[in-house]
């Protein structure tokens, strides 16, 4: 016994544990099974039911096919009147019928012709008194079950027998059908249904079919049973290879990828785990690039105080007013940092505060560019501003936030467009929504990099480097925002040969996403 009773309890319970491939061959099995034993079943009662009454409906067409054959006959022989007249015998219309019909004893030696007992046709034997048992080698009598001859009379239209067996019609069983000759109803063709099959004749035959229903039962089980379990394994399969690949997943093994070539549910399920692992390893990518990218974007201030801490605390460098002004800007420097990553993270929590509130966006949108007009022509770019001359619709936004939004668009512009160059800000009124663009000169980004550019610490290493500072989280910190007006963001190659930035915002951003 182990030690660790729980872990021994959990092996125990996973081996009594009924798999998919088991289950799914149990369902599969058992429809194949109430399938076979319902059409089974079904059909062993239809064949009791309707034995007899398929006999019946038989004898009954072959009774409507004789009656045709006796007005042929009586066309040939003479005429109706001929018939009448009883001038037609019936052993040869039940020679010919059987010869039709492809059958034996249709006219028995013992069929009679005429009233209560006239003489055989054809001058054979007497018929035997009731009751009197059959001679040796005799036929069967006139009621045998197989007889047709000796089962049927042709009467006249008033009920006179005219040929075959006298039948009473008052008995509820037998079975009539006229004769037509040019369409007038000349005799009618009355026979007795064949007598019901012997319980021992209908057991046997019943018997054998039973037997047959039950092989092929058996058979279709057989074969149900190896069909449901290749099915299973083949449905089970790839779903034992996905709980593999989504346990190597869980454990952080990101690079595990599944291969298939299935067009079903399971194969759109095999993509989704692939798709996911993807993601899953960008995140992963991501968080490690945004550590390592994070502490050093903190070091570097970290670094400087330290050092001018440590200058002054040796009396290296002096205590004034100037060392002072130093410490406070790089102090400045990391607070600034530390904010936009918080602001980073309150907007992945959707919980970034904005106040909303009616104002003007023509306003907006040329104070911030009267705030930056001054600095761009300090660093020889021409800053441009195009709106529209008739103005622009009340805006229900944060305008604080917005301001905050052109402010970092603007500020990425001015470090990274080379002198001399030109930065173009425009606003474009539209009926739903305003279009605020921030275009500049060169050097431009590489198409493959655009959309990354709104990704936290994401620099562009071809042109736009980090040549003159920043920590890299100001468009992403320009996404946040835009998202939190349900506005949309996107970056493109600009016809001033450098970045163009749209954003799309609506008019009422009330209800942010």
């Amino acid at each position: 016994m182990s030690l660790d009773g729980s872990c021994d309890m959990g092996q125990d319970s996973d081996s009594m544990r009924l798999r998919l491939v088991h289950t799914l061959s149990l369902l599969l099995l058992g429809v194949i099974l109430a399938a076979v034993l319902a059409f089974g079943g079904m059909l062993a009662w239809n064949l009791r039911s309707g034995f007899n009454d398929y006999l019946l409906a038989l004898d009954t067409e072959r009774l409507e096919q004789f009656a045709a054959l006796i007005a042929e006959h009586v066309q040939r022989s003479g005429g109706l009147e001929a018939f009448r007249r009883g001038a037609v015998d019936i052993r040869p219309l039940l020679e010919e019928f059987g010869q039709r019909q492809g059958l034996a004893g249709i006219a028995p030696p013992g069929a009679l012709n005429g009233f209560d007992g006239p003489p055989p046709i054809g001058g054979s034997s007497p018929t035997p008194p009731p009751g009197a048992p059959p001679a040796p080698g005799a036929p069967p009598a006139p009621g045998g079950p197989d007889i047709f001859g000796s089962r049927i009379g042709v009467y006249a239209p008033d009920g006179q027998l005219m040929l075959g067996m006298p039948l009473d019609a008052n008995r509820g069983d037998s079975v009539e059908r006229p004769v037509r000759i040019d369409g007038d109803v000349v005799a009618w063709v009355r026979m007795r249904p064949v007598a019901r099959v012997p319980d021992a004749v209908e057991a046997a035959f019943l018997r054998r079919q039973y037997l047959g229903i039950a092989a092929l039962a058996g058979a279709l089980l057989a074969v149900g049973l190896f069909g449901a379990r290749w099915l299973a394994e083949r449905w089970v399969r790839p779903l034992l290879g996905i709980e593999a690949a989504a346990a190597r997943i869980a454990r952080g093994e990101f690079v595990t990828r599944l291969a298939t070539t299935r067009t079903d549910e399971i194969g759109d399920l095999i993509r989704n785990i692939n798709s996911m692992a993807d993601g899953l390893e960008h995140l992963e990518g991501a968080r490690r690039r945004w550590i390592a990218e994070i502490s050093h974007e903190l070091r570097t201030p970290l670094t400087v105080l330290r050092g001018e801490i440590e200058a002054l605390a040796e009396g290296v460098r002096p205590l004034s007013q100037q060392a002072v002004v130093s410490l406070r800007e790089e102090v400045s420097r990391l607070s600034a940092l530390v904010d936009d990553l918080h602001l980073l993270a309150m907007a992945d929590l959707d919980a970034l505060p904005c106040y909303f509130e009616e104002c003007d966006a023509l306003q907006l949108t040329q104070r911030v560019h009267q705030r930056f007009e001054r600095r761009a022509k300090a660093l020889g770019i021409s800053l441009e501003i195009t709106t529209p001359a008739e103005g622009a619709p009340p805006v229900y936004w944060d305008a604080q936030r917005i301001e905050q939004v052109l402010s970092n668009l603007l500020e990425n512009s001015l470090c990274y467009t080379d002198a001399p160059g030109r930065i173009r800000l425009t606003m474009q009124r539209q009926p739903e929504s305003v279009c605020l663009r921030v275009d500049d000169s060169e050097p431009g980004v590489p198409a493959e990099d655009l959309a990354r550019l709104f990704e936290p610490l994401y620099r562009s290493d071809a042109a736009r480097g980090r040549r003159r500072g920043g920590s890299g989280l100001g468009l992403a910190i320009c996404a946040a925002l835009v998202r939190a007006h349900a506005g949309r963001i996107s970056a493109a190659a600009s016809e001033l040969g450098g970045l163009s930035i749209r954003v799309d915002m609506p008019v009422s951003a009330e209800s942010p996403r």
